[in-house]
């Protein structure tokens, strides 16, 4: 291989490296619903869902603060809602940070509030010139608000390790985490993610997952696909029950124009169950 054609392999592959464990979050899959019942809000089922910021990671490419609106509709719970969204990413000496914090303002009666927060830090090794080691931990948050309390509904804390390797063909990654989730009830799972980014910018991953406590059992695999080219980066993930019987497809898609960056998405929930779903959402931030 010539040295010009290694050179452009490299600025191909380069704005997408090591992107596997994208596939799986703390709660096990991402955008993990939580269910809150009367006892919490006093007025019937309501069902909410963590921002899973992990969708949105192809920003966090780009050092510095960014400051951002989305809005987004919950079919299954008939909620409309905005959200001004903050995040930012950087480097502190060895260490990779991460931070971000969602504040959604739901439209429908009784009013109610959520607060969504993320932050990720992680210590990035190069055995050599060719392969990465990669020491993570994630945590996410959610808390909602309603007219007369407040709910802590969601916390999950994820320490996971990536191991990538750069090939001829493309680079080939393995990742392993493992969730532990505080709220709505205590636990702890699994995943491992397997994956491949090609030259062309196309990558692909299988995450199994499992659930260890309280109870052992296989709850469902999360396949990606992605693509990113220069300011451009798109995103599915199909997130298959343990029964292979239902599936949530959950397309993301994001553009950078200058200082400005414009993402748009939507959660398909449980195809194949006879109770489907839509969430679309879209957005626009502003970069400093």
């Amino acid at each position: 291989m010539s040295k010009r054609l290694t050179m452009i392999i490299m600025f191909i592959v380069l704005p997408f490296f090591t992107y596997a464990q994208d596939c799986c979050g703390p709660g096990g899959g991402g955008d993990a619903p939580v269910a809150l019942g009367a006892a919490a809000t006093g007025s019937g089922d309501y069902i909410y869902r963590v921002k899973n910021v992990r969708r949105y990671a192809y920003s966090t490419r780009h050092p510095g603060l960014t400051a951002g609106l989305e809005s987004a509709y919950i079919t299954d719970s008939g909620e409309a809602n905005v959200s001004p969204r903050l995040e930012y990413s950087g480097s502190f000496g060895s260490f990779d940070v991460y931070g971000s914090a969602f504040y959604s303002v739901f439209f429908e009666k009784p009013h109610s509030h959520q607060i969504d927060l993320s932050e990720n830090i992680a210590w990035p090794l190069a055995p050599d010139e060719k392969s990465r080691l990669v020491l993570r931990l994630d945590n996410e948050d959610l808390l909602v608000f309603f007219p007369d309390k407040a709910v802590f509904s969601y916390a999950a804390l994820d320490p996971s390790l990536s191991y990538s390797r750069a090939f001829a063909f493309g680079d080939l990654s393995l990742s392993a985490g493992f969730p532990v989730l505080f709220k709505p009830e205590g636990g702890l799972n699994a995943w491992l993610a397997f994956g491949c980014e090609l030259p062309i910018g196309l990558g692909l991953s299988v995450c199994p997952r499992l659930s260890l406590l309280p109870d052992t059992m296989y709850s469902g695999t999360t396949f990606t696909l992605s693509f990113a080219w220069d300011t451009f980066f798109a995103k599915a993930a199909f997130v298959v029950n343990k029964n292979f019987t239902a599936c949530d497809i959950r397309p993301y898609t994001e553009f950078w124009l200058g200082h400005l960056v414009f993402w748009a998405g939507a959660e398909f929930g449980a195809l194949g169950s006879g109770d489907i779903s839509l969430s679309p959402f879209i957005g626009v931030g502003y970069h400093f």
